[in-house]
Parts: C-alpha cells; sequence; structure tokens
C-alpha cells in the first residue's frame, strides 16, 4: 500500500480512477484530489503487482461527525476490472484495516450506489461491513 502524493503518481493513477468516476476529467481529478488532500485530509492509497502496477486504488478521510468515534471514511475504492472477483479487493481492504487500526480509527465507512449491486454483495459478504442506512442528496 502506497500513499500517493506526487501529480505524476496521480497521473498513473487516473486511468483507475475513471473506472470508477468514468465522468471526471484528468485536470478535475488533479484539482479534486490537491483541494481535498489540503482541506480535508484525504489520502489515495494504491495497490500493487508483482510488476509495479497499480491494481487497485483506495481514497479515505478522516469522519468526524457527532455519531461515529474514530471513523475512516473510503471516499473512493477502485479495483482494476479485470481483476475483480480475484481476491484483490478483499488483500487491499484488510491492508487499509489494518492500517486504519494502527492509525487509532475504530470504525470504517463507506457509501456505494444503488446500481453496485457487486459491490454490495461484496462489502456485506466478503467483509463484513453492516449496511446502516441511505445516503439523501440534493442539488443547490
Amino acid at each position: 500500500m502506497q500513499e500517493l502524493k506526487q501529480k505524476d503518481d496521480l497521473e498513473k493513477a487516473f486511468k483507475l480512477i475513471k473506472q470508477l468516476r468514468p465522468s471526471l476529467t484528468l485536470a478535475e481529478f488533479l484539482d479534486k484530489a490537491t483541494l481535498a488532500f489540503k482541506t480535508q485530509h484525504y489520502k489515495l492509497f494504491a495497490f500493487k503487482d508483482e510488476k509495479d502496477e497499480f491494481i487497485a486504488l483506495c481514497g479515505v478521510m478522516p469522519f468526524n461527525v457527532l455519531y461515529h468515534e474514530s471513523c475512516l471514511y473510503i471516499c473512493d475504492f477502485v479495483v482494476d476490472e479485470r481483476l475483480r472477483g480475484k481476491g484483490v479487493g478483499a488483500r487491499c481492504l484488510k491492508e487499509l484495516e489494518s492500517w486504519a487500526k494502527a492509525q487509532g480509527y475504530k470504525e470504517l465507512e463507506l457509501s456505494s450506489s444503488f446500481f453496485r449491486k457487486e459491490a454490495h454483495s461484496f462489502y456485506e459478504e466478503k467483509m463484513a461491513f453492516e449496511k446502516t442506512g441511505f445516503v439523501f442528496k440534493k442539488g443547490l
């Protein structure tokens, strides 16, 4: 698990981010990631294969709200579509869990769009996440 901070690493990661956020341009990704690094303590981790290629990415940030105790929020999690269903995601999230515990976090939380049904099964059945509610949003 490698934290990505440099522009060239972010540019390299964009190919995977695009699988999760297809409407995002490279410029938007770089701008949003840079802002999140500065203002929200966002971290983007890359997971690599034996050829040193990015196979998964996980973006996280502290989620400091009244209803959680030391929660780390998973904002972005993507496994290369060619490797899904092969245990890569589970290995990556287990590594992230170990890192989060070492940092003093007590909980992980994430949200997932309704149409990502395979992801829901993965989170609930393989990773023991509990479905706790809905996320609502409204455009302004």
